[in-house]
This record gives C-alpha cells, structure tokens and sequence, in this order.
C-alpha cells in the first residue's frame, strides 16, 4: 500500500504565526486582557484555541468560547490571509504525489479555513482528505481530527501505513494516542526539545528533511528515519520526473499481460463494483438452492419415486430448516474465502482492514449486546403495534411451518449461530466493506442495509431486517471487527425466538406497561449508542 502522510496545517505547511497571533490580540483586548508582548502568543498557534485561552488568560469556559466568536471575527476578513507557504512545499508535495504517497491534512483549525488556505495557496487538489475542527466546538483535540482524517480514508485498521508530520507536541501526542508515529518539523513553532520529548520519532530540521517521506520504501521511511537534505528538486525536475514516471508506467501496462489489464479495469469500474455486490447473494442463493434439491431427491427416492411428489414436497417444507442449515454452511465456507481474499486486498492498497480481529474492551462487547436486543424488541414491538403482521401474513405463516415442532437446539444452532455468521460475511464483511471502498460511509450503511431487508423477501422483514442492517453496519464500522457485528446479530436472532414473546407479555399485564416497555428499550438503545459512539479504537 502506498504511504498515507498526515500533514498538520500551522507550523507544517504554512507559516500563519503572523495571522493567529494578531486576531489573539484582538480577542484579548476585546476580553479587556490586551498583551503587550505579542511574541508570548506563539503558544497559540496550533493547540485548540478556547482551551488555549483559558489556559492563558485564565479565562472560564464561556469567557473561552466569546474569546473565539472575537478572535473569528478579525481571523475571517482578515488573519486568514496573514499567511505564507513555507519555501518548497508546493515542490515537497508534487514530489510525493509522483512517488505514489496518500496526501491528507489534519489540523485542529476550523475545516472551512483550512479548505480555504489551501484553495487559496493552490494546494488543496495535492490532498485526498481536508481534516479540521467544527465551528460549533466539536472536534478540536488533535487525536479527535486524525481519528476523523482515518475514518474518511477508511484506514481505521491501517495505521502502521500512516504518519503524521506537525510541529507542536499536540500533534505528536495526539498521533501517538491513534497509534501513528509522528514526525516532527523544527522550522515551525514548536522546539526540537519539545517535539523530543512527546515522542516525535524524527525531527526535520527543514522542508528539505522532509524529503525522506518520498522514499519508495514505507519501512525506510517510518522506522529507519535518517536526514536526506537538497532531495526536492525544483519544479523543472519535478516535472521531468514526473514525465519519466508516466512513460514507464505506460510502458509497464503495455507490457502487462492482456488478463491482468482486465483484471485492473475490472476492479475499478462501475459494472465491476455493482458485480460485487451480486455475486455474494448469488453464492447464496446457489447453495439455499442446490440443498433443496438434495433433500428433495432423497426424499423423492425415499418415498417411492415420482408418484410420490406431494410427499416429498411436503417433507421438504417441514424440513426448512435443514436446507437453510446446509445452505448457509456451505454459503459461509465460500464467502469466509472471499472475505478474506478481500482483507489480503486491502492490506496491499484498498481501503479497510487486513486483521481478522480487533480487541475491543468489554464494555463494547456488552454494548452491542444490549443494543442489538432493545433495537429487535423495539422493532418486534412497532410491528406489532401497526399490526404488521396481520396485514402481510406470509412471515408468520412460514415462520410457524419452518418453526414448528422442531427441537430448540436445532433452531438455536440454525437461526442463532449459523444464520448470524453467514449473513454477517455477506452482508457486512463483504458487501457492506465493498460499499465503503466505493462510495461514503453513510451511504454504504445505507445501501447494505436496504440490501439486506430486500433479501429477507418479504414485508414484514424486510422493515424489521433494513433497520437491524443499519444498526449492524454502524457497530462494525465504528469497531472495525466483524465478531462484534456477528455477535450482536446472534443476540437478536435469539432474543427473537426466544425472549420477545415473555417480554412482551411480561408488560401486556401492567397497566400503560406497553408505554413503559418502549421506553425502557428507546433508553436500552441510546445508552449503548452513546459507549459506541464514544469508542476509539486502537
């Protein structure tokens, strides 16, 4: 995979101590606190600004935040562009972009200011995400942005393909606590003492020293560093390099073979990615079916021959659950290769994790389980309550021929386990996994969700199923570890077959207790909401 750099804003590629420390002192004198001595400012560039200015000023959190509404006022008309590219970055990023390294910016800045330095300074198209704060206060730690800046890039599991490049102890800290290295920039406003001593793995003494990011060779970069000055060219070089690159690469797909080039276009275009979606559900569908044949044959053959159909279509409907059994072992089989095949994929270039497992702490583990059982009851309880199941009867009526006299184990083993585990690889570790190498986070959920309702074939689950499809693809993207997934989606199916029906009976002999019931669950949801969402996984 090619290298992933996180380059901090302030101090890193722009020189805006001028700017920053200008609108401080506006802000400050309009708080009545005017500095005399503008250099002691200097702390203020980079750092979070409200927390910085309580810090200095010794300002309440509220008296914080008006000192930022005053500092904006000046920044936005006027501090913004009190503002300079150090010399030879514009050489230092082409120069990576031909040597294949990933290019995004992180910065505790508002995002909008930062998209607007670097359009202004015609750098912004050298980065593929534009990281920063929000203007209502939100995400302003710097381990905040990078978490954000990895999200984007859906490189959550790919860390030890990242740096990060800054020049303040924040950003070294802050990389560190997301489990990147980080090197550190002396030009900026940060010391060498300083970047040392928060763990910075390499100081760059200048914009030259950076040039050692451009090395073919990701391992020479982060874990051997060593100072390579006079390495970035001027602009002429660079584009002779660059037009060197481009005819060997044109060379090499000349010379690939013919099956190869396919595979390449194959990968990346429209129909290709709309395949991967299908065939996943054909495999599926494939084995659900070749099992029913099967067992139809050897039912056929037991009962006497083809006189005998009625019989043996008869067996083959009380015996549903054998044929989903033997469907969804051998489906899984397939799809776990193809899971995997991916996983070895994204190690080398795609988005994604390569792990087959991520720690997550217990509370997250219990989270889930909590939450996927309160969402199924809520939803169980909603489709009861518009009467779902009386307006379209097809589930309960095959519900109640698949589930009918079989033996508990049986239907644990089948719809808790089995069932889980193969829709998880299918719709969460692949399809959904192969949205996000695709289009959006958000839209990914989206799609494999619907997808997922729409495979359960009918009405009722289908609304039951796409609701459950979101909730499952927000617990594995934000734990980055399909078990999670699979086991919040065995205790959903569980609790489903055995524990809604005594909830809810539990609550019909209470007076107003389908009220409380409901409530009880909204809060079983949010509550767990709020862990996972607060989990930042390493």
């Amino acid at each position: 995979m090619s290298q992933v750099i996180l380059f901090d804003l302030d101090g890193t590629l722009t020189e805006s101590g001028e700017g920053i420390i200008n609108c401080v002192q506006y802000a400050l004198e309009k708080l009545g606190k005017k500095e005399e001595h503008p250099e002691n400012l200097q702390c203020f560039i980079g750092p979070p600004l409200k927390e910085q200015f309580m810090k200095y000023a010794g300002l309440s959190e509220e008296e914080g935040e008006k000192a930022v509404v005053y500092y904006r006022e000046r920044y936005t008309t006027t501090g913004i562009f009190e503002n300079r590219l150090y010399p030879k970055i514009p050489e230092l990023l082409e120069l990576l972009k031909i040597n294949n390294k990933i290019l995004a910016v992180a910065s505790s800045k508002p995002e909008v200011y930062v998209k607007q330095i670097l359009e202004h300074f015609q750098i912004a198209d050298y980065f593929t995400a534009i990281v920063g704060s929000e203007l209502d206060g939100r995400r302003t730690e710097k381990a905040e942005v990078i978490e954000e800046a990895l999200r984007r890039m859906h490189l959550e599991e790919e860390r030890d393909k990242v740096l990060m490049v800054g020049d303040r102890s924040h950003d070294v800290q802050g990389a560190i606590s997301c489990g990147l290295q980080c090197i550190g920039v002396a030009y900026g406003y940060g010391s060498r003492e300083e970047l040392e001593k928060a763990g910075a793995v390499y100081i760059a003494d200048s914009v030259e020293d950076l040039g050692i990011l451009a090395s073919p060779n990701d391992e020479e970069t982060t874990e051997n560093v060593e100072s390579v000055r006079n390495i970035i060219p001027d602009r002429e070089k660079v584009k002779k390099y660059e037009i060197q690159e481009t005819r060997k690469l044109e060379k090499e797909e000349k010379e690939m073979p013919e099956p190869a080039k396919k595979k390449e276009k194959f990968r990346y275009s429209t129909a290709g990615q709309i395949w991967r979606l299908i065939y996943p559900f054909l495999i599926h569908y494939g084995a659900t079916l070749l099992a029913t044949i099967a067992l139809y044959l050897i039912y056929l053959i037991q009962a006497g021959g083809l006189q005998e159909t009625a019989s043996a279509g008869q067996r083959l409907i009380n015996s549903t659950l054998y044929v989903t059994l033997i469907g969804d072992l051998t489906a899984a089989i397939i799809l776990y290769l193809f899971y995997r095949k991916d996983q070895m994929h994204r190690k080398e270039g795609f988005s994604g994790t390569g792990k087959a497992f991520v720690w997550a702490p217990p509370v997250i583990w219990f989270s889930v389980i909590i939450l996927a059982i309160a969402t199924g009851q809520f939803l169980n309880d909603l489709i009861n309550g518009l009467h779902l199941n009386d307006l379209f009867t097809g589930y309960s009526e095959v519900s109640e021929q698949a589930f009918s006299g079989q033996p508990v184990g049986f239907m644990i083993l089948v719809v808790g386990i089995i069932g889980p585990i193969c829709e998880e690889l299918m719709f969460r570790g692949i399809v959904f996994h192969r949205l996000k190498d695709w289009v959006k986070p958000q839209a990914a959920i989206a799609i494999s969700a619907l997808l997922f309702g729409i495979y359960h074939g009918n009405v009722v689950q289908f609304f039951y199923a796409t609701c459950m499809g979101v909730m499952l693809a927000i617990i594995y993207d934000k734990t980055g570890t399909l078990w999670i997934s699979i086991v919040a989606h065995i205790a959903a199916n569980l609790w489903s077959l055995f524990g809604s029906s005594f909830w809810s009976s539990l609550w019909q002999r209470i007076p107003a207790g389908m009220l409380c019931s409901v409530m009880i669950e909204i809060l079983l949801c949010v509550i767990p909401t709020y862990w996972l969402f607060g989990y930042k996984r390493k």
